[in-house]
């Protein structure tokens, strides 16, 4: 009898190359993508290896950011290092720099530093005129040499223990010799401390020839006695200064203080100095002689919350406006003069805040968390402003804007936008369901360092390959503030208050610690079961070690590989999970290991 001859069954063994990718934190994950990595670069792609070694550049004692323009400057404390010198002061906090000419601009704090002639000062000038100093004419305002005046202190000042019985003599008026000096007071009746008002003007153990006292209370204690407040008067000698000073031809002072010419007050811009006078337009005061008010003349910056430098201005906003400074003056950002050069000043309508802003191409682009305003044109008198509703700026995440080949990446509310004149693209959809804030980024040219806070409170620092598009967790650095020069990218670390500079060496770091678990990687393909062998390409260098560890359907991890090279070589390992539906691969070392490729070979099974 015959019987049947079986058939040979096709080969069904396969063979698959895996190709790394970044991490995924979403559902939808491929193989070769990571559910968590530690201290990883994609510098290789398509191989990974450990991320390039920092150094220290210098460490400080309270540094709140750092910033490059020619030489490193950093903000330590109150203190302006600029190429490691102290170059001047500032208030302790975060600052907003931008650059205009050869001036480091400095907000809030409205200073700049002037790099060429290594001069620090203030953008904003007040000048004070005293009560009978300041002269008008029809276009010019004039001061003395010098005057005698009446100066009042800051804050209020207390004495205790004047007993209720104690005479003094309550004044009504007291005036200063300008010429002189001599102090006369006027309107004297005797009072005792329980009777005294305020507004009443006293002596009580007063220079009587230079000092006298404004009550403001005077309240009896448990004990009968009496605490007086007052603020201290006292004659001094003012010298006033020349104008070039504090002021420049050209700029626009705000005059404020006038009372006997009030018509007076107002902005005007300076059209020449001389000495102790200011010259103006023709006529452009009605009011003139003696002016008895306080006369204050400043040259006023907004309080800019954020700046950027585009077309050689400085732009910023300060609540709902928008502002920019004269052309290459970052003193003025009041000058209307009808010219090209003026200062220029819009409000906006739109909701919220502004929560940055930067030069893009030819546009200067200001950011609120839902929209962005595109200020487009060369000269005030063509500037124009478009509006668009888009996924903004997270708030706090100012610093988070980086332009690299023409593309802005910045951290929005529901993750990171890659931005080239359109609508934002979302780069982060690798991150799934995790949300991140304050975030502060910065590029070697090429790659987006972005270091941002968790919801849990901690610092995660992520690197996004621009070329190849993958994101990698670098390490939990929180970095303060990050800028780039001469190729080198440094940063700011909160912590221990150490400017690094990346991509160096390992010689002060050492070997680095590096981890990378694989997402889950399924045991069937298009419903039939399979079975799966891995086969992982590292070369490695000598004293570095590496271990691979698996799980099966959740379970622990399990060590199924560790090896330590006493010698350079290329490893090809092999990783056999036991039957199950699906598994997870992690690797980890320390040194250098680059991870070449993952081959999986599998026979496909029956029907699940």
């Amino acid at each position: 009898m015959k019987l049947p001859y079986f058939t040979t069954a096709a080969n069904r063994t396969k063979r698959q190359v895996i190709a790394f990718g970044g991490v995924n934190y979403g559902e939808n994950t491929g193989d070769g993508e990571l559910a968590e990595s530690f201290g990883l670069s994609s510098a290789r792609f398509p191989c990974l290896t450990q991320r390039a070694g920092r150094k220290t550049y210098a460490g400080y004692e309270a540094p709140t950011g750092i910033y490059a323009r020619g030489k490193l400057c950093v903000v330590d404390g109150t203190d302006f290092l600029y190429d490691g010198k102290v170059v001047g002061q500032v208030a302790a906090g975060a600052k907003h720099f931008a650059t205009i000419n050869t001036k480091i601009v400095i907000f809030p704090d409205k200073v700049y530093y002037d790099t060429d002639a290594e001069e620090f000062g203030s953008l904003e000038a007040h000048y004070p005129g005293y009560t009978g100093d300041v002269t008008f004419s029809a276009n010019t305002i004039t001061v003395p040499e010098q005057s005698y005046i009446d100066h009042a202190a800051e804050s209020e000042t207390t004495i205790s223990g004047v007993g209720a019985d104690t005479t003094m003599t309550a004044y009504t008026g007291a005036i200063v010799n300008k010429s002189s000096g001599a102090l006369t007071m006027s309107g004297g009746s005797e009072k005792t401390p329980g009777k005294l008002k305020s507004g009443d003007i006293i002596q009580y153990e007063c220079d009587t020839e230079k000092e006298y006292m404004v009550v403001k209370s005077s309240t009896e204690q448990s004990d009968g006695t009496y605490h007086i407040s007052y603020i201290l008067h006292d004659v001094l000698l003012h010298k006033y200064p020349d104008f070039d000073e504090y002021f420049s031809a050209g700029d626009a002072i705000e005059i404020s203080g006038c009372t006997t010419h009030a018509e007076n007050n107002g902005s005007h811009i300076i059209r020449s100095l001389d000495g102790r006078t200011l010259t103006f337009d023709k006529d452009i005061f009605s009011g003139t002689g003696a002016e008895n008010g306080t006369v204050s003349l400043a040259r006023e910056v907004p309080d800019l919350t954020c700046i950027c430098e585009c077309d050689n201005r400085i732009w910023g906003a300060e609540g709902t406006t928008i502002y920019a400074s004269a052309l290459g003056d970052p003193k003025n950002f009041k000058l209307y003069d009808g010219l090209s050069t003026d200062a220029y000043a819009v409000a906006v309508g739109t909701d919220g805040a502004f929560t940055g802003c930067i030069a893009y191409s030819s546009t200067v682009l200001f950011w609120k968390e839902n929209c962005v305003h595109k200020v487009i044109g060369s000269i005030p008198s063509n500037y124009e402003i478009y509006t668009y509703t888009v996924p903004g700026l997270q708030s706090g995440s100012e610093k988070s804007m980086v332009i690299i080949n023409e593309t802005l990446f910045y951290k929005g509310r529901n993750g990171v936008y890659a931005y080239t004149g359109g609508t934002p693209e979302l780069i982060s959809e690798n991150f799934g369901t995790r949300r991140f804030f304050d975030a502060v980024a910065g590029t070697d040219g090429e790659r987006y360092y972005i270091s941002m806070r968790t919801e849990a409170g901690d610092w995660e620092l992520y690197v996004f390959d621009t070329a190849q598009g993958i994101w990698l967790r670098e390490d939990f650095t929180h970095a303060a503030d990050f800028a780039q020069l001469n190729g080198t990218l440094y940063f700011l670390d909160a912590n221990s208050g150490k400017v690094m500079m990346c991509g160096q060496d390992n010689e002060e770091e050492g070997r680095l610690p590096w981890n990378a678990t694989l997402c889950q990687m399924d045991e069937t393909t298009h419903g039939r079961k399979i079975y799966s062998r891995l086969y992982l390409r590292a070369e490695m260098e000598q004293g570095s070690w590496l271990r691979v560890e698996i799980s099966v359907d959740g379970a622990p991890f399990r060590q199924v590989f560790i090896t330590h090279n006493e010698r350079a070589q290329t490893a090809q390992i092999p990783i056999l999970p036991t039957r199950c539906d699906n598994f997870r691969v992690r690797l980890s070392g320390k040194g250098f290991c680059l991870l070449k490729s993952i081959v999986r070979e599998f026979t496909v099974g029956s029907e699940v």
